[in-house]
C-alpha cells in the first residue's frame, strides 16, 4: 500500500521561534503531507512584545501568497485576519492542518475547464 502525498509538490515556508517545535512541524509537513519544507527560526515572531507578526510584510511583497498563522493567542485573531492571515488555533490536529493546507495551496492552481465543458475565452 503506498501512502498518499496529497500536497506533493508545493513548497512550504515554516517560520518558528522554537527550535524543537520548527524541526518537529516541517518534518510532519514534509512526511505526512509530501510538501518541500523550507524552514526559518523567527526570534521576532514572538519576542513578548504582546504583538504576533502576522506575515503581512510577506504578504504584501508577495501578493497571492497564502499565509496560514497557527497561534494560541486569541485575542489578536481579528487582527490576522484583517490583514488576509489564515489563522490556525493550536491545539489542532494533523486533519485540520491539512485541511488548511489544502484550501490555501488550492488557491494557487490554476482554474482548469469542467472535462465536460470546452475552454471558452471571453
Amino acid at each position: 500500500m503506498t501512502l498518499s502525498l496529497p500536497l506533493r509538490g508545493f513548497t512550504v515556508l515554516v517560520v518558528e521561534d522554537d527550535h524543537l517545535t520548527l524541526k518537529a512541524f516541517s518534518q510532519v509537513i514534509a512526511q505526512v503531507f509530501g510538501c518541500t519544507v523550507l524552514s526559518a527560526s523567527s526570534g521576532e515572531a514572538h519576542a513578548g512584545n504582546g504583538r504576533l507578526d502576522t506575515g503581512a510584510p510577506r504578504a504584501r511583497q508577495l501578493p497571492g501568497l497564502p499565509i496560514v498563522l497557527t497561534t494560541g493567542v486569541y485575542d489578536q485573531i481579528e487582527s490576522v485576519i484583517s490583514v488576509g492571515v489564515v489563522p490556525l488555533l493550536k491545539p489542532f490536529t494533523r486533519e485540520q492542518l491539512e485541511a488548511v493546507f489544502e484550501e490555501q495551496l488550492c488557491l494557487l492552481l490554476p482554474l482548469q475547464p469542467a472535462p465536460d465543458r470546452p475552454h471558452s475565452t471571453m
